[in-house]
């Protein structure tokens, strides 16, 4: 079993391997204006331990390739041999959060519940009940010891203002409703909702001024005001129902056509979409209807129960006339509709790894453990029948090649190994024939997806459109839009012995010619013909 000390000696061996890389270190000393919210923040205590979390174990490194957790694996290894493969599992599938104490156990530890997951942990931890109280929020990560338990970072900050905690519980309940299920959360949205001056409660009317930022931020990225002002209306009428899909699918569309930041764009989303919600709500119960004020208190009174919260959010939707005619007709309808509930790909994910264990073995079931980006990828997705041919296909080539800060060729190879062993599982035992759709597909990807990995090294993701290959010479190529004019790009010697006609790729234009910008590979036309 780890110890803290053991996980600690492993980020430190991390920061020794930045440091000594000269470029990531200056990504790394750039990355404090993007993780701080402000001077405050920055201030805070254990705010360096925090930054580093989030440095080393979430974000991708451009330098790098790949998150640096994932890109120095082998270096970790080779210098703490003892407990490798179990320290480099923790530190990959650390969880960041915001857990409420539930329990305390002397000399043992505690209990924790994500207020995001609503998962339940336990937490080794000997000094739990000298230091904490049942009810305290603990806002930060959690890293797996073994044997089912977790130990916190002591970067976890510990809320026990009780209004406080009271106001950030209403904020992720709002945001779980909005969300229609399981939230997701990464340490940097853990950053700016609890420290420095942005670290206060939703505010309903404050939709204007997030729709504001909405916009700001996607302008800041190229995207046309016109074209802005549509996204923000599509999601922002989606707000009174269930707003995950309409998120999913806009994310989608802007994920090949452009260049935006998707969780950048993500996390703006469903920021205006939840403050659009709740001022739906509000708006009504304060129109001076006595009815609507009752449904309030109805609400109010069941969620101190510990009814189940959509369920709430719904009756009070109904209440105050805010819920959608597709949903009162529904509900009016003898068969009821397929729950929704986002997060059930990861959850299907980690049941299949936990079978795989049981039956083939822990090494196996670590090996296939990086299928879970197939849940990072699926959070949206709320009816696990939604997972199909063109979502798989989108997942293991443009979100695996551009998305996932997987840079090293093992790790890819054993996800589409992991992901072929996942769909003929979900075939035999839960009926969804996702072999038979993508079995054909997948095997040809397990030989091309590896050959745009090593292309990747040399070419990174870069332009803008989508053209087809038509053929390849020694230092140029050409291809065709979607009209079939061909047009001939510069290519360098090492791009030219990776290409292949047929391929998807991306234009990097500018000054003179063309140049190869993002490849990506030939399976991926029909899924962008179908989109187009």
């Amino acid at each position: 079993m780890l110890s803290w000390d053991s996980i600690e000696l492993g980020l430190e061996r991390l920061l020794e391997l930045v440091r000594a890389d000269r470029r990531a270190y200056e990504e790394f000393e750039l990355s404090r204006k993007e993780f701080f919210v402000d001077a405050a923040a920055l201030r805070a205590p254990m705010a360096e331990l925090r930054h580093l979390e989030w440095f080393l174990l979430e974000r991708p490194s451009p330098t790098l390739g790949a998150i640096p957790a994932q890109a120095w694996q082998a270096e970790l290894r080779a210098s703490l041999p003892a407990a490798a493969s179990e320290l480099n599992a923790s530190l990959l599938q650390s969880i960041p959060g915001a857990f409420e104490v539930t329990s305390l156990l002397p000399s043992e530890g505690l209990w924790l519940r994500d207020l995001f997951t609503l998962g339940e942990h336990p937490v080794s931890d000997t000094r739990a009940t000298t230091v904490l109280e049942v009810g305290d929020l603990l806002v930060g990560r959690l890293f797996p010891a073994g044997g089912g338990t977790f130990l916190r970072s002591p970067s976890v900050s510990v809320f026990r203002n009780q209004a406080l905690v009271a106001a950030v519980r209403r904020d992720l309940e709002a945001m779980r409703a909005a969300r229609r299920g399981v939230l997701r959360v990464q340490q940097l949205e853990l950053e700016h909702l609890f420290h420095g001056s942005a670290a206060t409660p939703m505010v309903a009317n404050q939709t204007d001024a997030v729709r504001a930022r909405a916009r700001n931020e996607l302008q800041e990225q190229g995207l046309e005001p016109k074209i802005v002002e549509e996204i923000l209306d599509r999601v922002q009428d989606a707000a009174g129902g269930g707003q995950g899909r309409v998120i999913t699918d806009t994310l989608n569309s802007l994920a090949f056509e452009t260049r935006v930041d998707l969780d950048r764009a993500r996390l703006a989303f469903v920021d205006l979409s939840n403050h659009a919600r709740a001022l739906q709500v509000e708006g009504k119960a304060h129109a001076g209807d006595s009815g609507a004020l009752a449904a309030l208190d109805a609400f109010d009174r069941g969620r101190a129960q510990g009814r189940d919260l959509e369920q709430l959010f719904r009756s009070l939707e109904r209440d105050l006339g805010v819920e959608d005619e597709d949903d009162a007709k529904a509900e009016s309808e003898e068969d009821q509709p397929v729950p929704d509930f986002p997060g059930v790909i990861g959850a299907m994910v980690e049941e299949f790894l936990w079978e795989v264990e049981r039956e083939q073995g822990l090494e196996r079931a670590q090996a296939w453990g990086v299928l879970r980006a197939l849940g990072d990828y699926g959070r949206d997705i709320g009816v696990f029948e939604e997972l199909e041919h063109t979502r798989l296909l989108d997942f293991s080539t443009r979100w695996l090649l551009d998305e996932s800060g997987l840079a090293d060729a093992t790790a890819v190879e054993s996800l589409l190994e992991a992901l072929a062993a996942f769909c003929q599982w979900c075939e035999e035992q839960h009926d969804l024939p996702l072999w038979r759709q993508f079995g054909t597909t997948l095997v040809s990807l397990r030989a091309s997806v590896p050959r745009h990995l090593l292309l990747r090294r040399k070419t990174g993701v870069v332009g803008r459109g989508a053209y087809r290959v038509v053929r390849i010479a020694e230092d140029e190529a050409w291809v065709s839009d979607e009209k079939g004019r061909e047009q001939s790009i510069a290519i360098t010697a090492y791009q030219a012995a990776h290409l292949r006609a047929g391929d998807l790729v991306r234009l990097s234009t500018g000054k003179g010619r063309p140049k190869l910008g993002a490849a990506y590979p030939p399976e991926l036309t029909a899924l962008h013909s179908r989109t187009r």
